[in-house]
């Protein structure tokens, strides 16, 4: 028997296989996270850092470039050496590929989320997912004494999971 935990409210499950819906919230899960007797699991498990941080006056030509050179799907902007936003690929693609903008003409300081979400790497997976909901992101600046160190996502979460049980991601097999 497992024991399941509802990322949005922390609410506990215990059974063969985690419900569909958090009888608590009312919360269409497509994923719980599986609690377990050892260690809690923390942002650190799990980050990514790779982190790529980039002037915000930089264009998004060159951040498209540099994310494609290190194999990363981000870059940490930064306005006069301090951490300000986060672009993704997905932000150039909308922004910039989508409304038909020269990338080499557009900076990052112009399509950048305007602000920048962190948590420290000793905070739980669990607070982690729910920070992420709470804030509609898909992507957290993981800190260690209030210095990025890199960046945890969903997905990494959720392959991480799959990679520490063994069980291939669905539509993986």
């Amino acid at each position: 028997m497992g024991r399941w935990q509802c990322y949005r409210c922390s609410y506990i499950v215990e059974g063969e296989n985690a419900p569909e819906e958090c009888p608590s919230c009312h919360y269409s899960i497509s994923f719980w996270i599986e609690q377990a007797e050892e260690k809690p699991q923390t942002l650190k498990d799990y980050v990514r850092t790779n982190l790529v941080r980039m002037d915000g006056n930089e264009s998004a030509w060159n951040a498209a470039k540099i994310m494609k050179e290190r194999d990363t799907e981000n870059v940490l902007v930064t306005i006069d050496g301090k951490p300000t936003g986060m672009v993704t690929e997905r932000d150039i693609v909308n922004m910039v590929a989508a409304e038909d903008l020269n990338a080499s003409k557009v900076t990052l300081r112009q399509i950048m989320s305007q602000s920048l979400v962190t948590a420290p790497s000793d905070t739980s997976v669990a607070e982690g997912l729910r920070i992420m909901a709470a804030h509609h992101i898909r992507r957290l600046v993981v800190t260690e004494n209030g210095t990025p160190i890199g960046v945890v996502s969903h997905r990494s979460i959720l392959g991480g999971s799959f990679r520490a049980t063994g069980d291939t991601p669905p539509g993986q097999e």
